[in-house]
């Protein structure tokens, strides 16, 4: 068993690795899986040999589709042409004006597959690139595609096709531009939703702060991921295509004579059905087994399009001596120089990053959220700070906010400065705020599966960050790829840079987001939650990472994080937040042993300690406030022990607790005595 069929010692026991399988897929995997899978296999050699046959249709029909011989009219299959004592049969017999079916149905198969491909084509670029802009961008341009979207899928399609035929006239690129106007629509509408989705998910929060451009992060972050519902349906639509140009032949809409179409031998047949019943009989088993083929085709692609899909698929044993890929000899972290220049910032100031005043406020229908209320926080070179708070007291939002990620709408920054070095980063140009975010700053979110991009895989993804701001050849790029993953401890890196994100546990993926957050050694690291979800020894074996990491670059860190004891050994400074405010700041020696706000004290008390021995932990009473219905006076008094009249009525400024700490109660004088 290789290295990287294993998890490390701090993920669990040493396990088989279930996705091995599913590495480097080659040709013979694929044919043995198929043979495997009959009823894949048959409608993809049926396909192929439907695709050679109209391709070679000039080569492979005996006769010529539009030979006409009326002594041989209706003639049974297997005939021979009358008049003739030797030459081709008529495999399949022979239609009503003497001509070969067999040779017109393999014509017929090129027009059928031409207006199919051709129409799916045009329909599809024009739907998906209406999705994705109308999915990323919203606004206007959502209101206006989907409402066309609504009034053209109210409409039955092959009525508003024989509408337009009957206007414009019959012929293969007007039956081409019609079904690309009336089959656009399906293509906008599902890549619509499904851009709306990936727009959320934090793989793209990611490329925008890396400073990806709009257009790089829908076709190259958005679109890949698009790739497997986008070619099933696709595969779908030629199908409905076909069916549509058939039904449009038959009724005398379509490809004129002589042109041998599937639909028109269907109605040139209808006459003869008892009397000659193969002329209905082939072409209509011909659109039959197409259909059906595609459809079935379609689950094929959506299996080797998705990784995921592709792994439960090929995971099942190929058998004893099954071939595997050859072992790579493992690169050592020496063998690699990372040689990037130390940034130099133009204008530096006191502080590596200065909050003033943060505001940030969701507009909804229901009202106004004030997430972010006034914040102000100060962090230097080599420093650590740790936001804590509740969920919903805006740790998170305060963060997009710093780095420039905000789902704007409905969020919006109302006030306030974030001086990056002196840049304030809230008034700088959009293109010099996703270069200042992909250089030197970065962030870890919270859920490293949904921020890493699956249709990629890790290597490719930590390499982007050399060719998007280095412009670093992409094999450079892998090898500082596996050099970073040896940074932070991801065994048998070599090995393991071409997998997906699935194929690793929750510890290894939050590596691979630390090695691409680190790649270009950045001066401020933002980590919001980054041992959510993780064991004990995972969460301290990340910890110790970021701050060995931190350690080495120098760089300022931000957490982000509801649980104090992750946090203990490693924040210098304490921000803690509630309800859109920081109530209490200071030292985290200072604020751990003397808490000087009530919020503070009951987070800590309802951390277990092993140094004491309790029944039961504490909890604070109550829930966070609405955002929207923020109490008067202190927010946090609805919930407090230690609350006083003044305190519902005149809001709590933060006051000098000691020379580098602040605390925003009334009453924090009696919190300090009472420790």
């Amino acid at each position: 068993m290789t290295a990287s069929n294993q998890m490390t010692a701090g993920d669990g026991p040493a396990v088989p690795d279930p996705f091995e399988a599913a590495r480097g897929i080659t040709a013979r995997k694929l044919l043995r899986a198929l043979w495997r899978d009959k009823l894949m296999l048959f409608p993809l050699i049926f396909l192929a040999a439907l695709f050679v046959a109209s391709v070679g249709a000039d080569f492979l029909a005996p006769h010529d589709p539009l030979d006409q011989n009326l002594r041989s009219r209706n003639l049974p299959p297997m005939s021979m042409p009358a008049a003739e004592a030797e030459g081709f049969r008529y495999i399949l017999g022979a239609d009503p004006l003497g001509r070969d079916l067999f040779s017109r149905l393999i014509h017929g198969a090129r027009v059928s597959l031409a207006v199919g491909l051709a129409s799916v084509l045009a329909s599809g670029t024009i739907g998906i690139l209406l999705g994705l802009m109308a999915g990323y961008h919203r606004g206007w341009l959502d209101d206006l595609v989907m409402r066309g979207v609504d009034v053209l899928l109210g409409i039955p399609g092959l009525l508003l096709a024989l509408f337009i035929l009957f206007l414009v006239g019959t012929g293969f690129w007007n039956l081409v531009i019609v079904f690309a106007l009336t089959r656009w629509m399906i293509y906008a509408r599902v890549t619509r939703g499904l851009t709306l989705s990936f727009r959320e998910q934090p793989f793209v929060e990611g490329a925008q702060t890396i400073g990806c451009s709009d257009s790089r992060i829908i076709f190259r972050h958005i679109l890949p991921n698009l790739a497997s519902p986008i070619l099933v349906l696709a595969t779908l639509e030629i199908a409905i295509v076909i069916l549509a140009e058939a039904g449009l032949s038959f009724l005398g809409m379509g490809i004129q004579p002589p042109a041998p179409t599937w639909g028109r031998m269907v109605a040139e047949g209808r006459d003869y059905i008892t009397s000659a019943p193969w002329l209905i009989t082939f072409p209509g088993l011909a659109i039959l087994l197409t259909a059906l083929s595609l459809n079935l085709s379609a689950a094929w692609l959506r299996m080797v399009s998705d990784p995921v899909q592709r792994w439960r698929w090929f995971a099942s044993p190929l058998g004893p001596g099954s071939a595997t890929d050859a072992p790579v000899a493992p690169v050592h972290s020496d063998s690699i120089e990372m040689s990037e220049p130390p940034h130099t910032p133009a204008a530096k100031g006191r502080h590596l990053l200065e909050v003033n005043g943060l505001r940030v406020n969701f507009r909804t229908p229901e009202g106004t959220l004030n997430a972010v209320n006034g914040i102000s926080y100060t962090l230097d070179r080599g420093q650590t700070l740790a936001i804590l708070g509740e969920s919903g007291s805006g740790k998170t939002v305060s963060a997009e906010a710093v780095i420039g990620i905000l789902d704007s709408p409905p969020a919006f920054v109302t006030g306030g400065s974030v001086l990056f070095d002196g840049v304030d980063l809230l008034q700088v140009q959009p293109a010099r705020r996703r270069r200042l975010c992909g250089e030197r700053i970065a962030m870890i979110f919270q859920d490293p599966l949904s921020a890493l991009n699956p249709a990629y895989t890790v290597g490719s993804q930590i390499a982007a960050m050399f060719q998007e701001h280095r412009g670093t050849s992409k094999r450079e790029a892998t090898a500082k790829a596996i050099e970073l993953m040896d940074r932070v401890r991801i065994p048998s890196a070599r090995e393991r840079v071409h997998d997906y994100p699935h194929q690793f546990s929750g510890g290894m993926r939050q590596r691979v987001m630390i090695a691409s957050a680190i790649a270009l050694d950045p001066d401020l690291l933002i980590a919001d939650e980054p041992t959510t979800a993780l064991d004990v020894t995972i969460q301290a074996q990340i910890m110790e990472l970021l701050a060995e990491l931190q350690q080495e670059t120098g760089m300022g860190l931000i957490l982000i994080t509801h649980d104090l004891g992750v946090v203990a050994d490693v924040a210098d400074r304490v921000a803690v937040m509630y309800a859109g405010k920081i109530v209490e700041t200071g030292p985290i020696e200072e604020i751990y042993n003397r808490p000087a706000h009530p919020y503070t004290k009951g987070l800590l008390e309802s951390v277990p300690r092993v140094d004491q021995k309790l029944d039961s932990l504490q909890q604070i009473s109550g829930a966070p406030p609405n955002l929207r219905l923020i109490p008067s006076g202190c927010p946090f008094h609805p919930r407090c022990t230690y609350v006083i009249d003044r305190c519902s009525v005149e809001p709590p400024p933060l006051y000098p607790v000691s020379q580098e700490r602040s605390a925003a109660c009334h009453r924090f004088e009696d919190l300090l005595h009472d420790n």
